[in-house]
């Protein structure tokens, strides 16, 4: 008899932990969609609040479903600098894709632009931007990503 309430125990207490594990991990994770659904006027100081893998998915998002684009948010993941590089590159190898290739470059020039994180210096993270666009098929996306990348490669900082 005993074996028996054993045996319905154990599944029951598996099934709760499952539930509140896959509850807190769902809770972590915002949609996109429902960022931009809360009002858009609000969204620079709200975007500040997510953490960096949330911040590149909901940019993403921004550039590539929403109008106008909201490339503006580049500008917030580039201010992390060096502690968004591991992230982006991340975003880059789950997804390939030659317009997230286009979209994070924009994050790399920003980085570059505001002096968060020496970009063009880091020749192993260049030399993975650079097989990045490489594998771009060929045609205005992948012009417009080798334009950024070459900005990049050349940019200079003002003599101050």
């Amino acid at each position: 008899m005993i074996g028996i309430f054993t045996n319905l125990i154990a599944p029951r207490k598996f099934v709760t932990t499952l539930l509140i594990f896959l509850c807190c991990g769902c809770a972590s994770t915002p949609s996109p969609n429902e960022f931009f659904d809360k009002g858009y006027d609000q969204a620079g100081s709200r975007f500040k609040e997510y953490s960096i893998p949330d911040q590149i998915n909901i940019y993403l998002y921004g550039v590539q479903f929403v109008t106008p684009p909201v490339t503006v948010l580049s500008r917030s993941i580039a201010e992390h600098g060096q502690a968004a590089i591991p992230h982006l590159l991340g975003a880059l190898g789950r997804n390939p894709a030659d317009q997230n290739v286009k979209d994070l470059m924009v994050v790399f020039e920003a980085m570059q632009n505001m002096a968060t994180y020496n970009v063009q210096h880091d020749q192993v993270l260049m030399h993975k931007l650079e097989s990045y666009v490489n594998s771009m098929s060929k045609g205005i996306v992948y012009g417009y990503t080798r334009g950024t990348l070459d900005r990049i490669k050349h940019f200079k900082y003002d003599a101050d």
